[in-house]
């Protein structure tokens, strides 16, 4: 049976696959990145390395939320800042289809509620695309 690690962003439910999770990291030193786009909130340190952090908060379309626990994400490497951590879960019912973004790519029901499964290597393809790559200082937020 899969096991995702469970985390909240805002006040949604998510769950991430453990092969994509490096490690968390709760309340790391975060250091600003001048002309930073939105939703990039700056890098943090993981063992010698330089690692951008997202606002997953803001990607999720909430005004507010972002928060100090880091969950870092393997190849490429990169942290979603989140609201919260819960820890390991074991979905009861699985649904295939996303909520509203494309990178949910299904949606299960755990011991805290209903969750969205994050497709990692969509993520990471749609944050490559709208906020890592190099024109993406001219925009103005996430398209999802």
């Amino acid at each position: 049976m899969s096991r995702f690690l469970l985390v909240t962003s805002g006040r949604s439910l998510f769950g991430l696959d453990l092969k994509a999770v490096c490690e968390v990291i709760k309340e790391p030193l975060l250091h600003d990145v001048p002309l930073a786009p939105p939703g990039l909130m700056g890098v943090v340190n993981v063992h010698d390395m330089v690692v951008p952090v997202i606002d997953f908060a803001r990607l999720c379309g909430a005004a507010d939320g972002a928060g100090r626990q880091m969950v870092v994400l393997e190849s490429p490497r990169l942290a979603l800042a989140v609201t919260a951590v819960h820890g390991l879960c074991s979905p009861s019912f699985r649904m295939p289809g996303g909520l509203i973004r494309p990178w949910v790519c299904e949606t299960f029901i755990c011991n805290r509620g209903v969750a969205g499964l994050i497709d990692v290597t969509v993520l990471q393809q749609t944050l490559q695309q709208h906020l890592l790559s190099p024109d993406a200082a001219s925009m103005h937020g996430f398209d999802g």
